[in-house]
């Protein structure tokens, strides 16, 4: 058969044939190819950060970040994966060092929980109303006016409340003055100026029957206190027991078995201006009849015109015996016996008001008046710490200002988050601006074309 040249026509072939490549036509398993354990770990880890919310995988995704960018991000993430690591063998070996068991038991009676204390507290240390009283029967140092002390009467507040504005030091030492020439103190002061139990508490019952709210009884009446807001109206609270005191305790719950108060917010409602917090209602904080109410005590806002019910859950902790007879460097707690003397109910609360009072005394060099005095007078230098002076109240701010209110703000904030800012700040913020302007050089383009395409141009006529 002749073919034409440079035509070209498959002649059939048998596979037989074909034996030096029959072992690669993929029958034979062991000449497949292999999927590796490093695919199989890339393609989990890229499925992990497709959909875990862990804060960062996001940017370990194909595709979302190369080059520089990736890199630093898988530094930032190791680093604190290994943190996260040492954290964890840290806590283990503290373990080991000094195991402890918590074990919860339900068979306590409720006789054996005291009723707690409830502190109410007014959020401005001064009225208007009493400061316009105040004024009219106080004497006033050279070169004060009744309008300018009226003006600084606020800055007794700087003590334990947010202000809008920083305390100018003349009028803290002119108010120093008028407090000195009337044999004044700022506790006094503050009693004159502030919401005492007095003012807003009206009607009391207990289970239901009606008792005088301030009777001369250790456990059902109120009494003037403070509290890190100040001046406050407690009930059933004794911060200055001493030996065995038991602590009131009863045998019936719920709301027909507790107490229930009547209060007014008038006239201090929507009165004074001396802290940043402007309210018509008042604080009520729940804790330990022996104990101070600190910044950790539950609290609850009381409106006016509103029936507010609280409840409580008290929690019971103690340590065994075992753990008490470790040292305190390795129990990592500290009990009212480690003390010499030995202090009778320390708790919590106790230690934290005594680690605040202390740091006082040692920067401020002297006492302010809403935290309690220890039983025995501390010394400096042995002398008995001061009262503090409205000027001292400088000290406490600069030192002891209360921040949780910018750190309410970063509650959800981590580390991690904090680099993703930054990310975005350094990173993804040129490459947004190079995004528009070249978003912005196309649209140009476009109409330009557009234009082109519209514009006509009319023919010449030619002249022969």
């Amino acid at each position: 058969m002749n073919h034409q040249p440079g035509n070209f026509i498959p002649r059939p072939v048998r596979v037989s044939q074909l034996g030096h490549l029959r072992n690669g036509d993929g029958s034979n398993p062991s000449q497949r190819r292999k999927v590796t354990a490093w695919a199989v770990l890339r393609e989990t880890f890229y499925d992990y950060a497709l959909m875990t919310k862990v804060n960062g995988m996001y940017y370990m995704r194909r595709n979302v970040t190369t080059g520089f960018a990736r890199f630093v991000w898988v530094t930032i993430l190791s680093t604190l994966f290994s943190l996260g690591v040492l954290l964890v063998v840290l806590l283990w070996k503290k373990y080991l060092d000094s195991p402890t068991r918590m074990t919860i038991a339900s068979d306590m009676s409720i006789l054996q929980v005291p009723f707690p204390a409830i502190t109410i507290c007014h959020p401005q240390s001064v009225l208007d109303y009493k400061a316009v009283k105040f004024v009219e029967k106080i004497k006033f140092p050279l070169g004060a006016t009744k309008a300018n002390v009226l003006e600084s009467l606020p800055s007794l507040g700087y003590f334990n409340e947010h202000q809008w504005t920083f305390p100018r030091s003349q009028n803290l030492k002119m108010i120093d003055n008028v407090l000195a020439l009337n044999n004044l103190t700022v506790e006094d002061a503050i009693n004159e100026l502030g919401s005492i139990c007095e003012d807003f508490i009206v009607v009391c019952y207990w289970a239901g029957t009606k008792f005088p709210c301030f009777q001369n009884n250790p456990f059902l009446s109120w009494i003037g206190s403070t509290s890190h807001y100040g001046a406050c109206c407690s009930f059933n609270y004794h911060p200055s027991v001493q030996g065995s005191f038991v602590p009131f305790a009863v045998n019936t719950y719920g709301i027909h078995g507790g107490l229930s108060v009547v209060a007014t917010g008038f006239p201090q409602a929507s009165d004074g201006k001396s802290g940043a917090l402007y309210s018509e209602g008042f604080m009520l904080m729940i804790h330990h009849p022996h104990d101070y109410a600190v910044e950790a005590a539950p609290l609850t806002l009381l409106r006016l015109g509103t029936e507010t019910f609280v409840s409580v859950t008290p929690t019971d902790s103690r340590c065994s015996e075992q753990v008490l007879g470790l040292p305190p460097s390795q129990r990592s707690c500290v009990t009212g016996k480690d003390f010499s003397p030995p202090i009778e109910n320390y708790r919590q609360p106790a230690c934290t008001l005594e680690c605040v009072r202390n740091e006082v005394h040692r920067k401020c060099g002297c006492h302010p008046y809403h935290l309690p005095r220890q039983s025995q007078q501390p010394t400096k230098a042995g002398k008995a710490v001061r009262d503090c002076t409205v000027t001292d109240s400088m000290c406490l701010i600069e030192n002891y200002s209360n921040l949780g209110g910018v750190f309410s703000l970063c509650l959800g904030m981590s580390i991690i988050s904090l680099f993703e800012v930054l990310f975005y700040l350094f990173f993804r913020i040129p490459r947004i601006h190079q995004q528009l302007q070249q978003q912005q050089r196309e649209s140009e383009v476009k109409v330009v074309a557009a234009f082109t395409r519209l514009q006509t141009f009319p023919a010449q006529a030619q002249h022969q």
